[in-house]
């Protein structure tokens, strides 16, 4: 505990809290190398956090996407998908706050439906894939700018970029859908129609 404890960030924490962030922070140090271990004191950090915080406290949203994340790397889905949903639930309530926190909520927001929407593809759940990246288009700086036909091509060119090499056939549906709207909307040579058959073009050859 002792960094925790000389870290300005942390001097205002209680005993309780300084303990709960040491477990995450060893937790996120084992990202990537021991997801057991890191799942292990993911857990023993949220268990405290829930004992002493508010149930929607911002810790807590990232203990549940940290969880999300060791679960979907052990390729169980389901559970993984919980947790990144509960992470959602807390984000979404703190995304417009003034106070800076160890993580960007935003970011971490769109990374979560981001991966449900990985999961819900790698599930063949193609609408639900769809629901989870249009939320994330809404919510982003750089693309809540677009138009709704815009953002659905959007979300189609995305799922069918995850299924390329997995899929070529609903890849190839998927960028032609994107590419379809794209040329209803957009100049003939709008970048991002090159982007379409540059993955059209990848779709077939691996046909």
């Amino acid at each position: 505990m002792k960094t925790s404890s000389i870290d300005e960030k942390y001097c205002d924490l209680s005993e309780k809290e300084k303990e709960a962030q040491c477990y995450f922070d060893i937790a996120k140090e084992l990202y990537g190398t021991d997801p057991n271990k890191e799942l292990e004191f993911t857990v023993k950090s949220l268990q405290i956090r829930q004992e002493i915080l508010p149930r929607d406290h911002i810790t807590i949203g990232f203990c549940y996407h940290e969880i999300g994340a060791v679960y979907e790397k052990k390729v169980i889905l389901d559970i993984a998908l919980e947790h990144y949903k509960k992470a959602i639930e807390i984000y979404e309530k703190h995304l417009f706050d003034k106070e800076e926190y160890q993580f960007n909520v935003k970011k971490c927001n769109d990374i979560c439906h981001t991966n449900v929407c990985i999961i819900y593809c790698r599930q063949r759940k193609y609408d639900d894939a769809f629901v989870y990246r249009m939320k994330a288009l809404c919510v982003d700086d750089k693309k809540c700018h677009l138009t709704e036909k815009e953002k659905e091509a959007h979300c189609y060119f995305d799922i069918g970029n995850e299924l390329c090499c997995t899929d070529p056939d609903k890849a190839l549906e998927f960028t032609l859908k994107s590419l379809d709207i794209r040329q209803q909307v957009l100049p003939r040579d709008h970048i991002i129609i090159g982007f379409c058959h540059h993955n059209v073009g990848a779709s077939y050859e691996k046909k």
